[in-house]
C-alpha cells in the first residue's frame, strides 16, 4: 500500500469516527494579523482527547492543553484555528494519516510593540519604553492563544529596589505571518491582565513566550 492509498483510507476513517462523536466545528485559516477570524474557511465535526487512542475513558484534564482531533475537514494544516461550542483550538500540527496536534486556548490576545516617538521635541528620534502605553502600537488582535503559569523570564529594563518578582508565565499561539515576536513586546488578555514578554522562540508549528505579568 503506498502512501497516498494510506492517507486516503486513514482520512476516511477518521471523517466517519467525526459525524458520529464529533460536535460542529468552524475552522478559521488566518488572513490577517489584526482579523484572524474574518471569515470561515471550512465547517464540519470535529472530537477533541488528550487521549491518542480516542478511548474517552475519563474526563479531560483541565491542565493538559494539548489534544488529539478527530474530523471531517479536509484541509488541515499548522496554524489553522478551529472553533467547537465553547472552546477555540489552534492546529499546532498536521501530518498525513495521523490525528492533529492542537492547542485548547484560554486567552484571546493582542499583541503590541513601542514605535518610535517622532513628536518628542526634547529628544527627537527617541524611541518610547515598553513601559510607555501610550506609545504601543498593535501588531496583532483577536488571537487564541494558551497562557498558563510557568518559569517565566528576565524582562528587559530597569528593576525598581525592593521590588516583588513578577509571576512567570508561557504563552502558546499560532505563528503569525508578518510578526516577529521579541523580548519588551506587550501582550494584552482580553480578559483584563497584561504581560511582558521575555523570551520567545517561533517554529512552524506556532509561537511560544515566556512572559512576566505586568503589577501596574
Amino acid at each position: 500500500m503506498d502512501l497516498n492509498a494510506l492517507c486516503r483510507l486513514t482520512t476516511r476513517g477518521f471523517a466517519r469516527a467525526a459525524t458520529r462523536i464529533g460536535a460542529a466545528t468552524v475552522q478559521y485559516r488566518p488572513a490577517s494579523a489584526l482579523a484572524p477570524c474574518a471569515s470561515p474557511y471550512g465547517q464540519g465535526r470535529a472530537a477533541f482527547s488528550n487521549d491518542r487512542a480516542f478511548g474517552f475513558a475519563g474526563p479531560a484534564l483541565w491542565d493538559v492543553p494539548f489534544v488529539y482531533a478527530l474530523t471531517d475537514l479536509p484541509d488541515l494544516r499548522a496554524g489553522d484555528i478551529l472553533t467547537c461550542g465553547a472552546e477555540t483550538y489552534f492546529i499546532a500540527r498536521a501530518e498525513p494519516f495521523r490525528p492533529p496536534l492542537c492547542v485548547l486556548c484560554n486567552a484571546i490576545i493582542t499583541l503590541t510593540t513601542t514605535e518610535a516617538v517622532q513628536t518628542d521635541a526634547a529628544d527627537p528620534g527617541g524611541y518610547a519604553t515598553s513601559g510607555d502605553a501610550g506609545a504601543q502600537t498593535a501588531l496583532a488582535t483577536g488571537w487564541p492563544a494558551m497562557i498558563r503559569t510557568g518559569s517565566g523570564a528576565g524582562v528587559p529594563g530597569p528593576a525598581q529596589p525592593g521590588a516583588i518578582r513578577t509571576g512567570g508565565f508561557e504563552m502558546f499561539l499560532p505563528a503569525i505571518a508578518g510578526v516577529n515576536l521579541q523580548p519588551a513586546m506587550w501582550v494584552h488578555d482580553a480578559s483584563g491582565p497584561r504581560y511582558t514578554i521575555g523570551a520567545t522562540r517561533g517554529s512552524p508549528w506556532g509561537m511560544r513566550c515566556q512572559m512576566a505579568q505586568q503589577q501596574v
